[in-house]
């Protein structure tokens, strides 16, 4: 079992002693009550300050997160106004004594013993969490450090949900800086983790875990002021008495038992003891609700992750049934935040070419698993080969990243412009740099002379979808290649290339679907990489993704083509880009046969 996986247990053991905690609390106060019917005590008139503040948040300790960890003086010692009219000394010296030998006190006592143990050894776990990362890199700073501990509580967390060890998605919950800030906006699309994160965050600020670095303040901080709306919300008045931001700390502050018992002690001496007893009732409730609240955040992560396990089962299973089928499909439209996807994929419910997409790259990645010991690289190319074109509809360019599975998309060819075979061969291979590119007339006999069909102010870059973020860009449609004459691709439905080092690193899919289709299914690139994206989230790798198409505009389509040529680069009609003499091919090889006879 991992250090991560024995945390989890040591904070279900403290959620658990906790409530045996309150179910003594309790049973004491039934003991008290009964206690002072039999002496016939009477009633105590006067007011008391009320003792519940200590347990009230589940008497761990509470730190005060907005006064640098200060803590709270939340136990209210009692002991101001009283009167004991009427009530003699041996009656209230008696109920105190019974109270002070209980077995049900002692037995609390020694609950409250085991917790603080366990509270230790939480607190023993997060640094030997912490030491694992400085082990693992030496030269690792504290926000790395940080990193490394929830990355490894997550990793826990979905392996207890069925989700089994490869969760690639962990690792990108917490390595965006801006991360706690996109919370705010649920229109980000990275919405999904950032809701896994909250949650996360909440929980570990309970249990006292303090960033060391600088990098994830915002999200503690968030995450502490969500944690305050739960508590507040499940009845803890007394816990935010005066307004009080607080949080709880189960191991970085001391746990008031004792000190409550001294408060509850003098107001039986001083014959409140109906006061006394509401009190422990009251901190028996609060207990018991703070509990509730852990245990639901606890319980909202599982129905998640097993929510995703249910979607990876989906995705590794060919053998579909209907029911299965729209589960993914609803699933990709919740977790979506790109209204024009939600449309598409809710137009095309039984979409064979989304199906053959899921299985095609799921396939990539149960051969790169098998493969996994030839290389500790976690980050893959994958080049994805069809026919294309572009459309006037604009989308953002970061609708082609939706989930951090996918690092970065990159288009080779300037707007409006075909790709030569040698191109797409130069791209599959990684050979391909800008400066081998040059641009032709594709028609032959063609009046406008080859010059101009350069693009002007051609960027000596390839167009990142990644750098271009928020830019707008033409709508990419891609459509099923057809199986050449000398059947080519079916050897290589997955082709690793000759040039990458390693060479498992970089793969090429070519986007075929099944003979037996009668249609050709054209399809949005988006949904392309938002599949790519799903299933690469049930993975170690990481993608960047080569669009090997050509990108001319599909039939009359109206684009704007002064703002095209600002964005990236833009051609006239007709124009290819091919590859200069000076970049070298294999061209005995299948497979750039097969990349000549797609593209001629």
């Amino acid at each position: 079992m991992s250090t991560a996986d024995e945390l989890l247990e040591l904070m279900f053991s403290w959620i658990e002693e906790r409530e045996c905690c309150a179910e003594q609390l309790r049973k004491l106060a039934q003991e008290l009550e009964s206690l002072r019917e039999k002496c016939n005590a009477v009633e105590c008139v006067g007011s008391v300050a009320s003792v519940v503040g200590a347990a009230s948040m589940i008497g761990a300790g509470v730190a005060t997160f907005f006064t640098a960890g200060a803590a709270a003086p939340l136990l209210a010692v009692a002991g101001g106004v009283y009167t004991g009219l009427g009530v003699t000394v041996s009656v209230a010296t008696k109920i105190t004594e019974h109270f002070l030998s209980s077995d049900t006190l002692k037995e609390a006592q020694q609950i409250e013993e085991n917790s603080n143990n366990i509270a230790r050894k939480i607190q023993k776990q997060f640094e030997q969490l912490n030491a694992q990362a400085k082990e693992r890199s030496p030269f690792a700073d504290p926000d790395e450090v940080d990193q490394h501990v929830m990355t490894e509580i997550v990793g826990a967390m979905a392996r207890r949900s069925g989700l089994g060890q490869n969760i690639g998605f962990s690792t990108e919950f917490f390595s965006n800086p801006a991360l706690g800030a996109m919370m705010m906006n649920q229109s980000s699309n990275s919405a999904m983790a950032a809701g896994f994160t909250l949650q996360v965050v909440s929980i570990l600020t309970f249990f006292s875990l303090k960033n060391g670095g600088k990098k994830f303040d915002i999200l503690f901080a968030e995450g502490a002021k969500q944690l305050v709306k739960k508590v507040a919300t499940t009845g803890f008045k007394t816990a935010l008495k005066g307004g009080a931001m607080v949080v709880g700390g189960a191991v970085g502050m001391g746990f008031a038992l004792y000190e409550a018992i001294d408060s509850w002690t003098d107001l039986i001496k001083n014959n409140n003891v109906t006061e006394a007893g509401q009190s422990l009732r009251d901190t028996a409730y609060d207990i018991r609700k703070i509990c509730e609240t852990l245990k639901k955040l606890f319980s909202e992560m599982r129905e998640k992750f097993e929510e995703l396990a249910e979607v990876k089962h989906i995705i590794e299973n060919s053998d579909r049934s209907c029911e299965e089928k729209r589960k993914l499909i609803d699933y990709v439209i919740k977790m979506s935040s790109d209204e024009e996807v939600k449309k598409w994929l809710t137009e095309n419910y039984d979409s064979v070419a989304f199906f053959e997409l899921v299985d095609m790259f799921n396939f990539l990645k149960q051969e790169l698993d098998k493969e996994k010991h030839k290389t500790d690289c976690e980050d893959i190319d994958i080049t994805f080969v069809a026919h294309g074109a572009i459309i006037g509809s604009m989308i953002p360019a970061c609708c082609l990243l939706p989930l951090p599975s996918i690092k970065d998309v990159l288009l080779y060819s300037p707007w409006n412009c075909f790709i030569s075979a040698d191109v797409a061969y130069g791209i599959a291979t990684g050979m391909i740099r800008p400066q081998n590119r040059c641009f032709f007339c594709m028609q032959q006999g063609c009046q406008i002379h080859d010059i101009f069909h350069q693009p002007s102010n051609l960027p000596f870059y390839w167009n990142s979808m990644n750098a271009a973020k928020g830019l707008m860009i033409p709508n990419i449609i891609v459509s099923p290649l057809k199986a050449p004459e000398d059947d080519a691709w079916n050897h290589f439905v997955l082709l690793r290339g000759t040039h990458g080092e390693p060479a498992i690193n970089r793969v090429v899919i070519p986007f075929i679907l099944p003979r037996w289709m009668s249609f050709v299914e054209d399809i949005p690139f988006r949904i392309v990489t938002l599949t790519m994206s799903l299933v690469l989230l049930f993975s170690s790798y990481r993608a960047t993704v080569h669009l090997s198409a050509c990108l001319g505009r599909y039939g009359g389509e109206v684009l704007n083509q002064g703002y095209l040529s600002a964005q990236y680069a833009y051609t006239i009609d007709k124009t290819y880009m091919a590859s200069s003499e000076e970049m070298y091919f294999h061209r005995n090889t299948d497979l750039y046969r097969a990349f000549k006879a797609v593209f001629g």
